[in-house]
């Protein structure tokens, strides 16, 4: 897995690498010492550790520079200043870690950046499930596995990690099922925001790179649920 960690401080450039090698060993680690060193690298990263204060271009003009180019990385803002957390999650950060960092902080948010590039999350313990019948066939499907689900023409098509599920339905009786982790982007979708990889002002792009409709009244109730979601998951 690529890491890519940009900070001013050479000090703090080699303490986040060192803790991403001692939890995630054979990481391929690379430094940065500005937004623009960063901007201007060929490589493309699975994840990033960006500091927000940083001179020249800061963290979070980098962050949607890089946002502007389809990076889908998952970015992890590191800041002192916890006022902008808001501005974090205003540019799909994955999460946002306040220095000082804690080891027990650093190793909880790193495992989960490192699980949702790789493996899906397994069915939670406490997770919900439905049954849906498609093709005469019925099928029990637990909530998390769920990334997004849309309608067309009367159909209600979830996309799980294993696949798509169709039958006849409606996108707001399948709503009534879901709880908090889920969010309506648009009329026509309901994302899991479990799955959240990256979105602007008029698109959601998942983990598996499918993008979808973000109607542009829902973009500020996006932002406030995806904060809420993340503070309940930690």
């Amino acid at each position: 897995m690529r890491f890519a960690v940009c900070d001013d401080e050479a000090e703090l450039r080699r303490s986040l690498s060192d803790n991403i090698k001692l939890f995630s060993p054979g990481a391929v680690i690379t430094g940065f010492s500005s937004g623009a060193e960063l901007l201007e690298s060929p490589d493309s990263f699975d994840i990033i550790f960006l500091d927000i204060g940083m001179d020249g271009i800061d963290g979070m003009q980098t962050a949607k520079e890089l946002r502007k180019r389809g990076c889908t990385s998952a970015i992890i803002f590191v800041t002192a200043f916890e006022d902008r957390v808001f501005d974090a999650f205003d540019v799909g950060a994955f999460h946002y870690l306040v220095k000082p960092v804690s080891a027990e902080k650093f190793a909880e948010v790193l495992k989960r950046a490192i699980d949702s590039r790789t493996d899906p999350p397994a069915a939670l313990s406490n997770d919900r499930y439905i049954a849906v019948k498609s093709g005469g066939v019925s099928t029990k499907l637990a909530l998390s596995e769920i990334m997004f689900a849309e309608v067309f023409d009367r159909t209600l098509i979830l996309h799980t990690v294993s696949g798509k599920v169709e039958y006849r339905g409606k996108l707001s009786e399948f709503e009534k099922c879901t709880d908090d982790s889920f969010f309506r982007t648009h009329r026509s979708y309901l994302i899991n925001l479990r799955y959240l990889a990256s979105y602007t002002s008029s698109q959601v792009t998942l983990d598996n790179g499918d993008k979808v409709i973000l109607a542009k009244q829902r973009y500020s109730e996006l932002v406030k649920a995806y904060m809420h979601f993340i503070r309940t998951e930690d």
